[in-house]
């Protein structure tokens, strides 16, 4: 009996999730299983709490035994699964994402593709505020990791515009967390996971053993092991009117670097033929003059000798950063908290909610050290005195030192590129604190009539520490030596002491502590918002259809909302001092407000009618006035039409907008490196001429002696590591992005095939005035082959003709600062059906149930138009740096259960990522235009992964889980840096990047 009932509670689960799924209550189906009736809910997109109520837009659910089964402990890759959920290097943030981002120990969601700014976070059905008040994080929201996966009822995932029900921010979507309430007892769950790898990528193990040097990884990898913990206790007041919900979470995760997995252990690139090697960093041992003249040379013994990648030096000449970079980020996290309600009277109950998050983090990047433009000189390079004692005569005289210069003791201006390998790799600390306060008061007023009013609070704070980085204004004081009575000395005197990178073993631990600096930063988001609510049923007074029985539905509102952001960096930091950051950190301190009125109606036109069981009307609309003097309205109109209960059509059209964040208007303009433009093409490259003519290059900037015949005589330096420099920078005078988004489709619950729901829906999103910045490769291209001032006065070059700079006034970037100006179409399919059958239906006795779920996206189109006027290109199906990951067409997820009659439940997974074209290849505008087909990386392989995993209910109070993710130990299929992005490792974090996944844990109840 324990056993059947266990079977029908799991098979009603799947049901109702299923119908969740889809956006539908089914309370039939409930009583066939002997499950509750849901009598009313509130579906995610409206406010209008309706019995029997079906969702307009189709809403995806994430219950809480997915959660329990995927064996996942971070929400963010709870979410990552889905097919709607995307990730890139800038968007879609985890503890996978590329080191070099900027921002760490953060997880966002990222719908569509279309940005994690533009998806709304919600918490039981109320906003998230901003999770990282850094300014090198600029695409602001939400930090997921302060939702603990353990305490999840159900994810509850809309897609499509929400802004008339939500406000700002629901362009993509919305994703909204329900969290677990009203507990009775005490619930102790623990669960440990660790990563399995066999290293089997044979192609790139054969170029990690032809490198020179040799790069070795281990044959197999037990690594990035997780530990979790939760406790939940709950109690129920005397009266019985009641309840305290409250939890306490731990995680811990180890971190992975990338030289662990043969497929990331060095940076795969190909030359123009396609023939792949291990490249490096050239920032490791190379020395030239600054005004371009002379060789190349690197640092052997005491001497200079000619700059060969390939040598045996100490630093090696190409710097390998994938064996520092990390693969899976550090994290240690905690979370605490309560929800808690009381029921004043029947007519008036009290609600209040705390949750509490302190997250620490640590990512590490290969070492720091001198980066060739990255100097203190005017020029990017540094100075180095002719009489430095450090110097050899041969030296001296390869870098042109004459005999009068020597006794002068004149400088020769260097670029210098030279890792600091005696100090190890460079670590930036994160420690984010998060609060969130929630107080109100809902109930009844009178008839149908209730209200929800609610005052919430919420804060993060940050601490960031850029740890092991060398001061640049330090290590110049440090080359500029003379001789003093008691040796080498610095000119400068006081406590510097020198720094000898001029002979094999020079480096003392005495000069790396006098360089080694610590930058530091603190922020503040903060975010209060006020509103109320009011819904209620006009048919209490007659207000219905002829047609219907059902009243007409309304709700509406008013909100109130602030959102202040403070960040604050160091000296160190705010002067761009160290060496390897990227350029100087940006401060910020301010707000912006926004007061907003709302309303839906939900209007029943017809009911239990021929060919129309429910003909349902529903609209709502939103005014918001922000204090930045701009005012926007949003709307939705939607339409539903059931001609039987087993048939139900939908449709809706919305208008939704995305508000600028305040980094985006406000954060101060700075100048760092990007891989966004990794060459210049007015400038010598691996030996090879500028690919752009002297007539293009004079356009961008270049003055004829820089360039020189483009060869041999060209003076310009070529953007060291495959980074130029970029100036970013807010925009207060920026409009809302508009966004129009159509939904249509249908959702299938046969009469015949009990227990079965199914809906198929087409969707697009259209975004108008999109945040953004000209892309910088369409800047440079513009400027090359039309001149136009527009695109041309974007190119700021420095003195010598390089386009990395460090600062604004020196010099040497591309502007990529704010503007209102892309536009951009999302459109596909959603596919998704649950099905939940007891096996003695097919007359199979005593061997329990079994349900499915699949859920799977088809993408018809994904175009950009970057430019006013210029042609739209489509990255569905394609991959590339334009496109900035992956995009392809058909992604699934398909979950069996098998529930068996021995208190277990057994589950199998598939996950499925679809093949993608090069970009270059495609033929499309702007983007497709390869003249040579690609020939390492024309295609990428469809991926399947297998997840396996089971839950034994050992006791009616105790279970055990276990299970393996990734079963087969895929590899996510390879891609050279140069098209990934520098710090990715080889491949996109849409894959599993560490290979197999093993967990176990427990649930006990007391």
């Amino acid at each position: 009996m324990k056993t059947k009932l266990m079977r029908e509670r799991l098979l009603a689960s799947s049901m109702i999730c299923g119908a969740a799924m889809l956006g539908l209550a089914t309370p039939v189906a409930a009583q066939d299983t002997g499950a509750a009736e849901v009598s009313e809910l509130i579906v995610t997109g409206s406010r209008i709490p309706t019995p029997n109520l079906t969702s307009v837009s189709p809403v995806q659910v994430v219950g809480a035994e997915e959660v329990l089964l995927g064996g996942r402990p971070d929400t963010a890759d709870v979410l990552n699964q889905l097919p709607q959920v995307t990730q890139n290097s800038q968007t879609g943030l985890s503890s996978t994402s590329n080191p070099l981002s900027g921002p760490g120990g953060v997880a966002t969601v990222d719908l569509r593709g279309l940005g994690q700014q533009r998806t709304l976070v919600l918490m039981d059905g109320r906003r998230l505020g901003v999770g990282d008040p850094n300014t090198g994080n600029p695409n602001a929201s939400p930090d997921i990791n302060q939702i603990p996966s353990q305490l999840i009822e159900r994810i509850e995932v809309l897609t499509g515009g929400a802004s008339s029900t939500y406000g700002s921010d629901a362009v993509a979507g919305v994703v909204n967390f329900v969290m677990k309430r009203n507990y009775e007892g005490v619930q102790i769950d623990a669960q440990w996971g660790v990563y399995q790898h066999n290293q089997h990528n044979e192609f790139v193990q054969g170029l990690l053993r032809s490198n020179a040097p040799a790069i070795n990884v281990p044959k197999r990898a037990w690594d990035g092991k997780s530990r979790d913990l939760s406790l939940v206790f709950g109690l129920n007041s005397p009266d019985r009117r009641g309840n305290v919900t409250a939890f306490f979470t731990y995680h811990d995760q180890d971190p992975v670097t990338q030289g662990k997995r043969d497929y990331s252990a060095c940076q795969v690139n190909t030359t123009a033929a396609g023939i792949a090697g291990c490249a490096g960093s050239s920032n490791s041992n190379i020395f030239y003059l600054a005004d371009g003249t002379g060789d190349d040379f690197a640092v052997l013994g005491d001497a200079f000798v000619p700059y060969d990648p390939n040598a045996s030096t100490t630093p090696v000449p190409r710097f390998n950063s994938n064996d520092y970079s990390y693969l899976m980020q550090q994290n240690t996290r905690y979370t605490a908290g309560f929800f808690a309600y009381y029921e004043v009277s029947d007519k008036v109950e009290l609600y209040s909610d705390f949750n509490f998050m302190d997250s620490r983090s640590n990512v590490q990047i290969a070492p720091t050290g001198l980066f060739q433009g990255s100097g203190a000189t005017d020029t990017g390079g540094f100075l180095v005195n002719c009489d430095n004692p450090f110097l050899s005569g041969q030296q001296r005289g390869a870098i042109g030192c004459t005999a009068d210069e020597i006794a002068a003791g004149a400088a020769k201006d260097l670029y210098i590129g030279r890792r600091n390998i005696e100090g190890g790799g460079r670590n930036s600390y994160y420690q984010h604190q998060n609060y969130r306060i929630v107080g109100g008061a809902r109930g009844s007023i009178v008839d149908s009539w209730k209200f929800d009013v609610y005052g919430s609070y919420y804060y993060t704070s940050l601490y960031q520490a850029s740890e092991n980085y060398l001061s640049i204004a330090r290590i110049q004081e440090a080359l500029l030596v003379q001789q003093g009575a008691n040796g080498p000395e610095c000119i400068s005197g006081g406590s510097c002491v020198p720094y000898n990178i001029f002979q094999d073993g020079g480096v003392t631990d005495a000069a790396l502590a006098y360089l080694d600096v610590t930058g530091t930063s603190r922020g503040v988001t903060t975010q209060r918002i006020m509103e109320a609510v009011i819904n209620g049923d006009l048919g209490d007074y007659g207000v219905r259809s002829p047609w219907a029985t059902s009243g007409v539905g309304v709700a509406f509102g008013v909100q109130n909302r602030r959102d202040h952001l403070e960040y604050a960096p160091d000296v160190a930091q705010l002067s761009g001092d160290l060496s390897g950051a990227g350029g100087a950190s940006t401060p910020i301190d301010n707000s912006i407000s926004v007061t907003e009125g709302f309303g839906e109606i939900r209007v029943p036109l017809v009911e239990d009618m021929a060919f129309a069981r429910e003909l349902i009307l529903e609209g709502g609309y939103r005014y918001s006035d922000y204090s930045t003097s701009v005012s926007a309205d949003t709307y939705k109109v939607g339409l539903q039409w059931a001609p039987t209960s087993d048939l139900r059509f939908r449709g809706s059209f919305q208008r939704a907008i995305r508000a600028p964040s305040i980094l985006e208007l406000y954060t101060p303009r700075s100048v760092t490196n990007t891989s966004q433009l990794g060459v210049d093409p007015c400038a010598p490259n691996g030996g090879a001429a500028a690919t752009a003519s002297l007539e293009q290059c004079l356009r961008t900037g270049v003055t004829a002696a820089q360039y020189g015949n483009g060869g041999t005589t060209n003076t310009i330096v070529q953007c060291p590591s495959g980074q130029c420099a970029v100036l970013t920078g807010g925009n207060p005078v920026l409009d809302p992005e508009k966004a129009k988004t159509v939904s249509v489709g249908f959702t299938l619950t046969p009469g015949f095939l009990p227990r079965f729901v199914a809906s198929v829906d087409y969707y697009r999103v259209k975004l108008d005035g999109s945040i953004g910045s000209v892309p910088l490769g369409i800047t440079m291209d513009k400027c090359l082959t039309t001149g136009d001032p527009a695109f041309c006065s974007l190119i700021s070059r420095a003195p010598n003709g390089t386009l990395f700079g460090t600062s604004v006034v020196g010099g040497g970037y591309i502007d990529g600062s704010n503007v209102n100006i892309g536009a951009g179409k999302v459109e596909g399919l959603d596919f998704q059906a649950s099905y939940a059958l007891p096996l003695e239906d097919w007359g199979v006795d005593n061997w329990g149930g079994l349900s499915l779920s699949f859920a799977g996206s088809y993408l018809l189109k994904n175009t950009t138009v970057p430019l006013p006027g210029d042609p739209e290109y489509d990255c569905a199906g394609l991959f590339g740096p334009t496109c900035q990951t992956l995009n392809p067409r058909w992604k699934h997820n398909l979950r069996l259960n098998w529930t068996t009659p021995w208190d277990a439940t057994v589950s199998l997974a598939w996950r499925y990522i679809g093949g993608v074209k090069f970009e270059r290849d495609s033929g499309e505008p702007t983007i497709g235009s390869n003249t040579t087909p690609e020939l390492f990386n024309p295609r990428l392989p469809a991926r399947s992964y297998v997840d396996l995993s089971g839950v034994w209910h050992v006791r009616e109070n105790f279970s055990l889980r276990a299970g393996v993710n990734n079963l087969f130990d895929q590899d996510p299929p390879l891609v050279r840096n140069t098209i990934a992005e520098t710090g990715l490792p080889n491949t996109y974090p849409v894959y599993d990047l560490l290979g197999r996944r093993l967990f176990i844990g427990f649930t006990a109840d007391f």
